[in-house]
């Protein structure tokens, strides 16, 4: 039985040996290889989650937001209603440009650690029109619109 992990025995040359072309080893295993984050994923999942929450509860809140403007008519309103209701409106404008670019960039750069710092800036943008636009809405509850 041939055990795999003991090196072999080989008996020594009897005589001069001849010069003959070096070969090169096999390259050693070690830190050559590319380190991947482990964590490179969790930034762009809670990105995208917390994008579509985010998005969805704007969308619900403009659609209703819009009666805030019924008893003044959308002329004659105070700034402490259409202020807000500004906010939430550039903030839905500019999601379906900003959000999808920013979280497909998050999701592509490569997993090293060297672009954590970049995939982390991508996932941030990727949040803030939602986030612009549900705060407006916390802004129209907040001077009681």
């Amino acid at each position: 039985m041939e055990n795999s992990h003991v090196p072999a025995m080989r008996p020594a040359p009897a005589g001069p040996v001849a010069p003959g072309p070096v070969v090169p080893g096999p390259a050693p295993a070690g830190p050559t290889a590319v380190a991947h984050s482990p964590n490179a994923w969790v930034a762009p999942g809670f990105a995208t989650v917390l994008s579509g929450l985010l998005t969805g509860i704007a969308m619900v809140a403009i659609g209703f937001a819009a009666m805030a403007t019924d008893s003044c008519g959308p002329d004659n309103c105070p700034s402490e209603i259409t202020v807000p209701l500004g906010l939430m409106a550039y903030g839905l404008f500019a999601t379906p440009f900003v959000t999808p670019l920013a979280l497909i960039t998050a999701w592509v750069l490569p997993w090293r650690p060297r672009w954590a710092t970049a995939r982390r800036w991508a996932a941030a943008v990727a949040v803030l029109p939602g986030l612009t636009a549900v705060g407006g809405l916390i802004l129209l509850v907040a001077l009681g619109g």
